[in-house]
C-alpha cells in the first residue's frame, strides 16, 4: 500500500495551487472573459473570486490546503486496494 510519487506530486500541487494561485486563476478568467464575451466565463470569473477571497480569510486555510490534498491521497489509495480485490 504505498503511495506512488506521482499521487504526491498530484497531491502537492494541489495543496500549493490552493493555497497561492486560487486568486490568480479568477484573474485569468476575468480577462479571458473581457476576450471573448462568453457568460460561463464570467461566472467562473465569479466563483474563483469567491473562493479565493473566502479560502483566504477563513482561519483554517492552512488545514484545508493540507486536507483536501490529503483525502485525494486516501480516494486513490481505496480505489487501488478496491480493484485488487
Amino acid at each position: 500500500m504505498l503511495i506512488s510519487t506521482r499521487q504526491w506530486l498530484v497531491a502537492t500541487g494541489i495543496a500549493l495551487y490552493l493555497y497561492f494561485a486560487l486568486p490568480a486563476t479568477a484573474v485569468l478568467f476575468y480577462e479571458l472573459y473581457h476576450l471573448t464575451k462568453i457568460d460561463a466565463i464570467y461566472w467562473g470569473y465569479s466563483g474563483f473570486k469567491a473562493a479565493g477571497y473566502y479560502l483566504g480569510v477563513y482561519e483554517y486555510r492552512l488545514l484545508v490546503c493540507l486536507g483536501i490534498p490529503a483525502a485525494v491521497i486516501l480516494v486513490s489509495v481505496l480505489f487501488k486496494m478496491l480493484r485488487r480485490r
